[in-house]
């Protein structure tokens, strides 16, 4: 083979290579996009933000914590994907919760009328126990043999206890970065099963998930939290 054709060989083997490569790679949506969200608190109702609890600036959503609710997706039927969320913990805390751990979660299957809270499957983010999962407002999940629901409950994540509901409470077996710093949190939602994990420790998964499919939620629970990375990747088609 002369020159020239090997050189044409090998182009179009490394663009046959790209395109196998591409073909494999994730889709992805990035969901942390106003336009892709409503605001929900129980002072104001639907739509109605004046206090300025939910602002979006340079691509990072400020959640100030000062009144319970969330912004929930405005797709209704997210199913089969894994979530990607980075937060890191503002300074601002709120009555009740004022002295307290600092809490906030973001909640997937979420269905249901607008209410404190929806029922949905929360990943928790709190501050000692971030990746517990509740069950919330008539959701079910097992882990480990063990099922909860339709009650509000919740399941603590291995090495999470003893817990202190205090500000700044950091536990033995902490995987949460210091405060301030970004936290990577994924949550893998596929048939009927759920798994959590936080920068890159696996704390729960459960199985016969239900519902199995919903809006995307993100809570204002009386303590200032930052997102700067809300991303979907499709596991099938929802």
């Amino acid at each position: 083979m002369n020159a020239s054709k090997f050189l044409c060989a090998t182009f179009i083997l490394a663009v046959a290579t790209i395109g196998c490569v591409s073909a494999q790679e994730p889709k992805v949506i990035h969901l942390l996009q106003p336009e892709n969200f409503y605001s929900y608190t129980e002072k104001n109702g639907v739509g109605s933000d004046p206090d300025h609890v939910f602002t979006w600036q340079d691509d990072i959503l400020r959640v100030s914590g000062e009144h319970y609710g969330y912004v929930a997706t405005k797709q209704t039927n997210f199913a089969n994907y894994k979530l990607v969320a980075e937060f890191k913990w503002g300074n601002k805390t709120w009555a009740p919760r004022e002295d307290k751990a600092r809490d906030s979660g973001v909640l997937v299957h979420a269905n249901g009328k607008d209410q404190v809270w929806p029922c949905a499957i929360e990943t928790q983010l709190i501050e000692g126990g971030s990746g517990d999962i509740l069950v919330v407002n008539g959701a079910y999940l097992t882990v480990d043999g063990k099922t909860l629901g339709p009650k509000t409950a919740r399941f603590d994540r291995p090495g999470r206890n003893p817990w202190k509901d205090e500000l700044g409470f950091r536990g033995p077996h902490e995987i949460e970065k210091p405060h301030g710093q970004w936290n990577r949190v994924e949550v893998v939602c596929e048939g009927d099963r759920v798994k959590v994990s936080v920068n890159g420790h696996t704390t729960l998964e459960g199985t016969n998930v239900s519902p199995s499919s919903g809006k995307i939620v993100l809570q204002s629970e009386g303590a200032e939290i930052f997102f700067r990375r809300l991303d979907l990747y499709p596991l099938r088609n929802f």
